[in-house]
């Protein structure tokens, strides 16, 4: 425990910033708590529609600190990856598969939760039932200790700034001196300034929600095209929230109507998704990495970046958050362990380097390929999911990271 009463502020009131601050709350009982966001306290955040894609791990991190609602959930019981392919890029793959000991029509990858022994590999909710319940679970600790954990709803901060005293000064209108300052809010690519590393994709995300006719409850579907890839996450029976992944420059998809779209996105997803009866209007969205080389740095001094203020990454994988609410869970952890805040700090870097890397580096590589012009490119994506599919031991370690991430 810190050996006095840390002051601590967390600058961002979204899932990530509310769960750090909620953890905190839990482990670090005699630390000041003062939570920072624009947003004013009685904003009705639960209608946000926009979709979430949890992690095991996450799920089971928000049911610890009393924010999980199992009726605003779809769980995800089986996660289908396949690509696209010309009939050439088939073959090779069907002879390789049948090399490894398996037989395949298409490069495809199945991870079924029962196959690891639980009831979920993750779950799909919306950010605003995400951020409503961590909200109330907040609200309900700050009421029950209003000088110890305050809300600064409707507060926007101007500045951060580290002093050589080894605290931060918050500018949110009037300067505050905290011990450790938490930045939890990051927003999207392209509203960014960027960060040590940074890349654009060229390429945009067409979010938005598909009804489907003949849909299996529970399942997700990724699917890699020649375009970029695209995602059905199941909410519920006959509905699935789309990502689809295009080239930006060239963007197919910008000038189809709703009509035209249902008909391509029937002939990217594989038969078994169900057939794609009406899509919803579409948000865009411009795709690219930021990433912060550690969490902290000796120039920021007592200052952390956590979630997408750390590191922005493409949807592919849909970690972005489920990598944040980790940051959140070993800062804490790493404060609750430590006497001296500045051994924390260093220690949280560590801790975080080997998850963080493998993610970004995962996610990174993933998107990256979609550019590649030379030849064989689709043919190595697509052998690499049939051998996926048939080593056993690879399967089983590539479903422990998407559940818990790397350990």
């Amino acid at each position: 425990m810190i050996a006095r009463p840390l002051r601590l502020a967390v600058v961002g009131a979204g899932p990530v910033g509310l769960s750090l601050a909620v953890q905190a709350a839990r482990a670090l009982p005699q630390a000041q708590i003062s939570l920072f966001d624009t947003r004013a306290i009685d904003a009705d955040v639960s209608g946000d529609p926009r979709t979430l894609a949890m992690s095991l791990g996450s799920v089971q991190l928000l049911q610890r600190l009393g924010a999980w609602r199992d009726e605003a959930a779809q769980a995800i019981t089986e996660v289908h990856v396949s690509q696209q392919v010309p009939s050439l890029v088939g073959l090779v793959g069907g002879l390789v598969g049948g090399w490894l000991g398996g037989s395949f029509d298409e490069p495809q990858v199945r991870i079924r939760a029962s196959d690891s022994g639980v009831t979920m590999l993750g779950a799909v909710l919306s950010y605003g039932n995400v951020t409503a319940a961590l909200q109330q679970v907040w609200m309900q600790a700050s009421q029950a200790e209003p000088q110890r954990l305050v809300s600064r709803f409707s507060t926007p901060v101007r500045s951060l700034k580290s002093l050589s005293s080894g605290g931060v000064e918050v500018d949110a209108d009037i300067a505050e001196t905290f011990d450790l300052a938490v930045i939890a809010e990051g927003g999207v690519f392209a509203e960014q300034a960027r960060k040590a590393i940074t890349r654009d994709y060229g390429q945009v995300a067409w979010v938005g929600q598909v009804t489907l006719d003949g849909a299996r409850d529970g399942v997700a579907y990724e699917r890699f095209t020649r375009h970029g890839p695209a995602a059905l996450l199941p909410l519920g029976p006959g509905r699935a929230a789309l990502v689809w992944c295009v080239d930006g420059a060239d963007d197919p998809v910008a000038e189809l109507n709703d009509d035209q779209r249902c008909c391509v996105l029937n002939t990217i997803f594989p038969a078994e998704a169900g057939r794609i009866s009406r899509v919803s209007s579409l948000k865009r969205f411009p795709l690219g990495l930021n990433a912060e080389r550690s969490l902290t740095s000796d120039s920021d001094g007592r200052i952390v970046r956590i979630g997408n203020a750390a590191q922005t990454l493409h949807p592919v994988a849909g970690q972005g958050l489920n990598l944040g609410l980790r940051d959140a869970f070993v800062l804490v952890r790493t404060l609750a362990r430590s006497d001296d805040v500045d051994q924390a700090l260093r220690r949280l870097n560590r801790e975080r380097a080997a998850d963080r890397w493998a993610t970004i580096g995962a996610t990174d590589f993933l998107a990256r390929s979609f550019t590649w012009q030379f030849p064989g490119a689709s043919t190595a994506r697509g052998l690499g999911l049939t051998a996926l599919q048939a080593v056993s031991p690879l399967k089983s370690a590539l479903t422990k990271q998407m559940m818990y991430g790397r350990r």
